[in-house]
Parts: structure tokens; sequence; C-alpha cells
């Protein structure tokens, strides 16, 4: 997926190098390699570098430096207790991290580049630092939020302490609505529909001035229930008075360092083929394969499977990352249809056997 022609050959060139760079620096990722025969003498395509499950992340330490050089930690947001039991990926150029974020983030959300105020639905750094969603959205708000002064609505995070701060949220709607001051929401889909929820029992509604917009990510199951997108999507612009075509999805995690987006602000959404759905696309320094669940070659057109991204800004720990979220292929991107059962990881499995054998 992604560009053709010149831009496929660049892809290539700079995975390639990229790879002998890791295969050298990285000794779990290179035992993986040595196992499988792949060299980067032996690798001339970016499609045939060995990728890392992201289980191995919670498994070992992934980095081509030592870690203790490391300018950021980020942790998943995984549900089991302890640090051991999380994703970690060790960042050593914050200024790559943040570039790339930037770089896919402003054509998609934010194609005007101007300064808006932007509330964020999520904790501050300063709450969760190995947050890699918290970090993406300070370099957002550090960028082109609005700053703090007498008369323009500032940019604000809303969860703070492990509370929603639900009633200094709507009023800062309140102002926004009053000052016709078009604004930016940022957040986690079930920060967003506790934040509804609530509105709708207080029986509160917004009309959000003509340009505000909206950016939610993660899944839409939660411990309470499940919120199917089409209900979701119909909430916001019933509560908030944002209509669907400006609402973007965000899919990213905290073993990659560059975000996906399932369209731009204000314009018809990357839609399937039968337009029955979105589509995520990655930036030009990403590739995304869909591969068979049990085999790990490549699905067939229609056929769900298992993501494997390719992303060249995760040049300190290993490019190529398995994940455990399924999909299917199309124009450009694909369909993300959720996480995988474990049963279903059967060739991620395999992987991670191979890996920790080494």
């Amino acid at each position: 997926m992604g560009k053709s022609g010149a831009g496929e050959d660049e892809f290539n060139e700079l995975a390639l190098k990229i790879f002998a760079y890791q295969f050298e620096r990285n000794e779990p990722y290179r035992n993986l390699c040595l196992k499988r025969g792949k060299t980067p003498e032996a690798v001339s395509h970016w499609s045939e570098i060995p990728p890392v499950p992201t289980q191995a992340f919670k498994l070992l330490n992934l980095a081509c430096e030592p870690v203790e050089r490391a300018e950021a930690l980020f942790l998943s947001s995984g549900t089991t207790q302890g640090d051991q039991k999380r994703s970690r990926h060790f960042i050593f150029n914050l200024r790559l991290y943040e570039t790339s974020v930037l770089l896919w983030f402003e054509p998609h959300f934010l194609p005007e580049r101007k300064p808006m105020p932007i509330a964020i639905l999520f904790p501050p750094p300063s709450e969760l630092p190995n947050s890699s969603l918290g970090h993406m959205l300070a370099t957002i708000e550090a960028k082109w939020g609005t700053k703090k002064n007498e008369t323009n609505l500032s940019s604000d995070w809303f969860i703070r302490g492990g509370k929603l701060l639900a009633d200094k949220l709507a009023d800062w709607l309140r102002r926004a609505e009053a000052q016709d001051q078009p604004v930016m929401l940022l957040g986690t889909s079930f920060s967003f529909v506790h934040f509804l929820d609530w509105c709708i029992s207080e029986n509160l509604n917004f009309r959000l001035p003509q340009g505000s917009r909206l950016m939610d990510t993660g899944g839409f199951k939660g411990r309470s229930r499940e919120v199917p997108r089409s209900e979701l999507y119909r909430m916001y612009e019933r509560v908030l008075g944002i209509p669907s075509e400006r609402c973007i999805n965000e899919y990213g995690m905290a073993e990659l360092s560059s975000q996906f987006y399932d369209g731009v602000v204000g314009h018809p959404y990357f839609a399937s083929q039968d337009r029955s759905r979105r589509l995520h696309k990655p930036p030009h320094w990403v590739k995304t394969r869909v591969l068979n669940l049990e085999t790990l070659e490549e699905a067939s057109e229609g056929e769900i499977g298992v993501l494997c991204h390719y992303d060249l800004a995760n040049r300190g720990s290993v490019m190529a990352v398995l994940t455990e979220d399924l999909g299917v292929k199309g124009d450009g991107g694909f369909v993300l249809l959720g996480r995988a059962k474990g049963s279903e990881l059967r060739g991620c499995s395999v992987l991670v056997d191979e890996l920790l054998s080494t």
C-alpha cells in the first residue's frame, strides 16, 4: 500500500538501509532474522523483512541503542497489572517521532494550518508520562493549540486525576458557541462516549461553530457497553453538532511511531469499495500488509487477515511490526476490524516462539 513508482523505490531503499541498521544493532531481532535466513545480503525487498509481533515488545528490549539513552519510553495501555505485562517501546529520537506525528496529522485534520482551541479528552503527559497517545496529543496541542490569554478560548485537557471534567468541558464548549469559535476535540472513543452519555443525562446539547472537528481513537467496545461506530457518529452530530464528515478516527499503537487516519476533515471519508466501511490510510513512510492468520503469507483479496506495518519512523527499535489487529485490504489502505482473539493468532504465536527460542 502507498505510493508506487519512484515512491515505491525510495521506500524500498530506505527500508533496506534501516533493516541493515537494525540487524546490526538489535541483537534479539538479529537472532530472529538469522533463524529465518533473512540477512541484509539476502533481502532485496521491504516485504521480505521479518516482522516482530507486538507480544515481543512485552518480553524483550527491542532497541538499537542502550535503553538508558532513550529520550522516551512508551508503554502499551494493556489491562494487565504491572508494566512488565505491557509493551515497551524505547524512543531515541523524539524529534523524528514528533515530525512523523505532525506530518500526517496536519493534512488530514488541520488542512488550513491555523491554530485552534483544542479540547483534549485524555490525561496530560504529567499524569501518564509513558503514554504514546498522550505525547502525540501534547505534540499537536503545542504546535496548533491556542494559548491562554484574556480573550481567546485556550486549549485544555479535560481528564485529570482519573476523572472526566464534564462540567468544565461543557462550559468550554458553551464559550466556543458564544464566541462563534470553531474548535478541535481530540480523545479516545470511550472518553467521548462518557461525555456524550453525561450530556444526554443532563439534557445538554451544543451546536459548535462551523469548522469544528473531532478526532477519536481506539475501539468502540468498552467495559460497560459496546457502541457501534454508526451510533457514535450520530451522537457526535446530535449532541455536539459536528457532522460525520468532520469526525476522523485515528489508529495507532505504542509499538509504532506513525499513525493512520480514515479521512480528511470536511471531505468524504476514505471508503471501502462497497462504500460500507471506512478505510484507514498510512503515510507514505509506512507500508501495511494484510497477512493470513496461520501462514503469515499475503492474504487474498477480501480475506480477513492480521495487519503488519513497516514503519520507517521506527528507526531505533524494529521497523516491521506484526500486530494483533484484523483488517481487510482496501484501496491504498485497510478496513480495520478490531483485535484478533488469541486462538486466531497461530502465525503470530509461532513467530513469538521463534523469537524467544533464540
